[in-house]
C-alpha cells in the first residue's frame, strides 16, 4: 500500500487538492493500493501550538510520502536540516500543483520513493534535473514529463 500525504502550511488550498484526489482515487483502479491524506506540514513533523500542548503527535508514521505545496519549499529544508524528518518530502511544481490528478501524484509519490531509496539520508527530494521545484515548469508527473521531451 502507498501511503501519500498532501501538505500545505493553513491546509485551505492543500485539504481541497486532497480531497479532490481522493474523489478520483475512490473511482480509479488503485483505490486499494493507495492511500491519500492531508495532513498540515506542521503536524507532519509536530511544531505546531497543538503538539507543544500535548495534544497531538507527528504524524510521519501514518505515510510513506509527503507530497507539498510550492511555499513550503524554505520550511521543509529547514524542517530537514534540524533533522525533524524521517519520510522523502517533495515540493510539487507551482504548475502542477493545481492541476494534479490522481494518476500524477502516484506516479511523482513513486518516483520520489524510488530516489528517496536510492539515497535514504536526504530527505527532501528533488529530481536531478530539477533541483528546485520553483524553476521546474511541467504540470504532469516527472516520469510523464521524461517521456515526453523524450530523454
Amino acid at each position: 500500500m502507498l501511503r501519500i500525504a498532501i501538505c500545505c502550511g493553513g491546509g485551505f488550498s492543500s485539504s481541497t487538492m486532497a480531497a479532490h484526489l481522493n474523489r478520483q482515487l475512490e473511482e480509479s483502479p488503485y483505490k486499494d493500493d493507495v492511500t491519500l491524506n492531508f495532513i498540515p506540514f506542521s503536524s507532519l513533523w509536530g511544531q505546531s501550538a497543538a503538539f507543544q500542548s500535548g495534544n497531538l503527535t507527528e504524524r510521519q508514521d501514518e505515510v510513506d510520502v509527503a507530497l507539498c505545496c510550492p511555499h513550503l519549499e524554505f520550511p521543509a529544508k529547514t524542517a530537514e536540516r534540524e533533522g525533524h524528518l524521517r519520510i522523502p518530502v517533495f515540493i510539487l511544481p507551482m504548475r502542477m500543483y493545481g492541476r494534479i490528478d490522481i494518476e500524477n501524484a502516484i506516479e511523482e509519490a513513486e518516483d520520489v520513493l524510488a530516489l528517496y531509496k536510492e539515497n535514504p539520508s536526504n530527505h527532501i527530494i528533488t529530481f536531478p534535473d530539477e533541483p528546485r521545484s520553483m524553476t521546474a515548469t511541467r504540470d504532469i508527473s516527472h516520469r510523464r514529463w521524461v517521456a515526453k521531451q523524450g530523454k
